[in-house]
């Protein structure tokens, strides 16, 4: 006869449950072969319900796998490896440093120790430090884990990801500033590279990895026409017409990539740089090698923005002083002229171009044909229409204007 609710039954109950000092277990044959769980409760409704849970997971085989039982360190080197064939270099970096706060915060805990308020504990931490785009990305690799170890289902309804913000960080620089930024990248022949691929994202919408993608047999100056064929979405791949800028954004890096030795039709339009590589003999390699594209030009874009806020403030304080300003005034000048520089993104000129484009004519659907989007919120993602184009909008408005009227005067009676 089972017991009551309130009571406490033997040691082994029709339930399928059994006790071991005083915490009651269970048993379900996987694979099989038989194996025991521990419901880590000493009440026997608990237990009940725990093991209740436990086989309606392994019905819909959701019942944690024995990697849950690894330390969080383990696991997630386990699952980083996994994954490097089916991502890119540049994904396989991100993900590694996203897990760093990820170890400094679960290391030493086992998987299956992970639940909704260990998250959230990890959230509010991480939120003392950075955004919660950055916060979202590395719980994201977290997921990656908890998944492996089919622990995720059971707590995937308790978590919420944090409220992002919609408009993005991206920021468009006007007419002026654009001028400064491409004179400045332009200054220095270890610029070039930065300042060709420049030229080409904030003209045609193109993202940093597809520019570094290019081959040269996606350039086609004849018809003023660039392919994208890999791309971070399956919209990203597209055609893109060329403008004035880009094309002879593009005729100066045929010409750089021909002189770096990309002569063949799926040669790199930026070669890689061999000086990390080296030979069998222990030295380091020279040249290029245009059967892979250059990784990064971070060092020179970083510097060239930075160089570009120093020239704006020094345009910007030289006008205020010859306007007779003080030298208070030239350095409040300075800093907001430079101001608009500061961690200015290369990503930013993707944004600069489809605002120029939102600013145009050009219907929703033609830009985003363009800049590969797939739907309307990522094009108001991207988009920052500029003050100056707004202004400009509504000074085209017809109004009415009331005209001034004299205040009648109104004699006090005595």
């Amino acid at each position: 006869m089972p017991a009551k609710n309130n009571e406490q039954p033997g040691t082994r109950d029709n339930d399928g449950l059994h006790r071991r000092r005083g915490i009651w277990y269970f048993c379900l044959t996987i694979d099989g072969e038989r194996r025991f769980f521990s419901t880590k409760t000493r009440k026997w409704n608990e237990a009940r319900t725990v093991r209740a849970n436990a086989v309606k997971a392994q019905l819909e085989n959701r019942l944690p796998s024995d990697s849950s039982k690894w330390r969080f360190e383990t696991l997630l080197a386990r699952v980083l490896e996994d994954r490097k064939p089916h991502l890119s270099e540049n994904t396989i970096r991100l993900e590694r440093e996203r897990s760093g706060p990820l170890l400094k915060h679960f290391s030493g805990r086992r998987v299956s120790e992970i639940d909704a308020d260990a998250i959230r504990a990890f959230q509010v931490a991480r939120l003392k430090q950075v955004g919660s785009r950055t916060v979202n990305l590395e719980t994201k690799v977290l997921r990656f884990v908890l998944k492996a170890a089919k622990t995720w289902g059971t707590i995937s309804d308790d978590f919420k990801a944090l409220k992002e913000d919609r408009r993005g960080p991206g920021r468009a620089i006007d007419e002026a500033q654009e001028r400064i930024l491409f004179d400045t990248a332009r200054s220095r022949p270890g610029w070039d590279a930065a300042f060709y691929a420049a030229l080409v994202a904030a003209n045609t919408t193109m993202r940093g990895c597809e520019i570094k993608g290019l081959r040269l047999a996606d350039v086609n100056l004849m018809e003023r026409e660039v392919s994208v064929r890999k791309s971070k979405t399956d919209t990203g791949c597209r055609r893109i017409p060329l403008n004035d800028g880009a094309l002879w954004a593009f005729a100066r890096l045929l010409e750089r990539a021909a002189a770096l030795g990309s002569f063949a039709p799926d040669h790199f339009l930026f070669p890689q740089f061999l000086y990390r590589k080296t030979k069998a003999d222990g030295r380091p390699a020279a040249g290029y090698d245009p059967t892979q594209h250059q990784k990064t030009w971070r060092s020179a874009w970083r510097a060239l923005v930075k160089e570009s806020g120093r020239r704006a403030g020094r345009e910007a304080a030289r006008a205020a002083l010859d306007a007779g300003a003080g030298l208070r005034n030239a350095i409040v000048a300075w800093k907001r002229a430079a101001s608009p520089f500061a961690g200015h993104r290369f990503h930013d000129l993707r944004c600069l171009a489809i605002t120029k484009l939102a600013e145009s004519e050009a219907s929703d659907q033609t830009i985003m044909a363009i800049a590969g989007h797939l739907d309307r919120s990522m094009l108001e993602h991207y988009s920052h229409i500029r003050a100056a184009a707004k202004r400009k909008a509504v000074e085209s408005i017809r109004s009415y204007v009331p005209e001034e009227r004299p205040v009648p005067t109104v004699e006090r009676v005595q």
